[in-house]
């Protein structure tokens, strides 16, 4: 604890915390507002839920074509410094909302990536997507995915898939789970909708089968614990020289997070092994 910290009068410090369904009370009234009572409910209950209607059709078709011409038709990452749609896209008062009923006040912005999906696209595979934590997973959640439906969502035009009851497991799927994706059902919801689900859930896509595309921003919003208390990364390089590749290891840099050009996909497989051990 800091010296700041410590000296912090007791009006001006919260000494409980509240359970992993409730909505605070200072945000009841904008959650209410904003119709999201029963999207709390079920991501709470369920680990998942889908805001329809997130922006209007006019911004939804704009930010679709933005989506295509930054990622060359393929996708792409680090997208907020691509272009201001994005920027609006993450701070949209309904995800921020949820953002903050499931990850805590204080949350952050995670990732801004996109996906665009053609005819023939294969599923990615199921998983949980708190691939940097050990099971049992924890009580509150650490993680809320939010994937912006630019194109309507269809079992054959390649929607996410859940498995039903997998968020309450709090655990990763072993291999004759993630190869069997018993009881998964489809996301379906129309264009412009924001299909989002907890860390725990385990979830994939089906195989796309449609002509055309299916074009998704993927927003990650996480817990502010999820971010180091000092930034080394000044005096990163000569830390690394002086000490090695264990330095390196502490320092981030042998991971694929945190990357000025994205996440390495190179280390990939090595994080999510990692951070499981």
């Amino acid at each position: 604890m800091s010296e700041s910290t410590a000296s912090l009068g007791a009006n001006e410090r919260y000494f409980d915390t509240l359970p992993p369904d409730a909505i605070s009370d200072e945000l009841l009234p904008e959650i209410e507002q904003l119709g999201l009572v029963d999207n709390c409910r079920q991501l709470a209950m369920e680990g998942w839920t889908v805001i329809e209607n997130a922006a209007t059709p006019e911004f939804n078709a704009a930010f679709r074509d933005k989506i295509l011409q930054v990622g060359k038709g393929t996708g792409a990452n680090m997208l907020l410094a691509k272009d201001a749609l994005f920027a609006e896209a993450i701070l949209n008062p309904k995800l921020l909302a949820m953002a903050e009923f499931s990850v805590g006040r204080g949350f952050l912005l995670s990732q801004v990536a996109a996906s665009v999906r053609g005819k023939g696209a294969p599923s990615i595979g199921l998983h949980a997507d708190n691939n940097w934590i050990p099971a049992p997973f924890p009580a509150h959640n650490m993680l809320l995915t939010a994937c912006w439906a630019c194109d309507e969502y269809t079992k054959a035009g390649g929607a996410t898939l859940i498995v039903p009851g997998s968020n309450a497991l709090r655990r990763h799927p072993d291999e004759v789970e993630t190869a069997a994706c018993a009881g998964a059902i489809p996301i379906e919801c129309p264009a412009g909708s924001v299909a989002m689900w907890d860390g725990n859930l385990w979830h994939s896509n089906y195989p796309r089968t449609l002509d055309g595309e299916r074009v998704v921003c993927h927003i990650t919003y996480t817990r502010l614990l999820c971010r180091p208390v000092e930034d080394y990364e000044p005096w990163a390089d000569d830390l690394i020289g002086t000490y090695g590749k264990k330095m390196s290891q502490l320092l981030g840099r042998e991971d694929a997070l945190f990357k000025r050009t994205g996440a390495d996909y190179s280390k990939l497989t090595q994080t999510f092994n990692n951070a499981k051990r």
